[in-house]
């Protein structure tokens, strides 16, 4: 069982810049971590990880080797590629939970190259400073938001 520290930021006008959580793991995957952001306001966020079940809809996401179609395994390849070699430059300025590569990788292995491809490319339009925040897996249009699926 492995224990991970994790810092999770309050708010700007809070006197402490984040709080301190231990989070025990008993595989050490943190593909089987879900973080869930919900706002309260628009300067607060409330944030929670939930350990993600294996009656989750959206656990069938391959593994790169698994992936049969070229050009997805192209897409893949150019994402790795960016994750390794130029996004170690760049500050850090996604804001969203996965991050934009890690957002399009699971698309393009869950959806397949044009409907990854229409998911990336809307991904990267929100992410912008008047865009949204937070926890945001990639889904289709029309598909249940997780955080609808949590509260139930």
């Amino acid at each position: 069982m492995a224990t991970l520290p994790l810092l999770v930021p309050l708010n700007s006008n809070c006197s402490f810049p984040s709080l301190p959580i231990s989070l025990k793991l008993q595989n050490h995957n943190l593909s089987s971590l879900k973080i869930n952001t919900i706002p309260r306001h628009t300067s607060t966020l409330r944030t929670s990880i939930v350990r993600a079940l294996d009656t989750d809809s959206h656990s069938e996401t391959l593994q790169d080797g698994e992936v049969n179609n070229l050009g997805v395994k192209a897409a893949l390849a150019i994402l790795r590629f960016y994750k390794r070699e130029i996004s170690p430059i760049l500050p850090k300025s996604c804001r969203y939970i996965p991050t934009c590569s890690e957002y399009s990788m699971e698309a393009y292995k869950r959806y397949g190259f044009m409907k990854g491809t229409v998911l990336t490319t809307w991904r990267i339009c929100r992410c912008n400073p008047l865009g949204g925040n937070g926890y945001d897996p990639p889904r289709w249009f029309g598909e249940i938001r997780p955080t609808e699926e949590l509260d139930d």
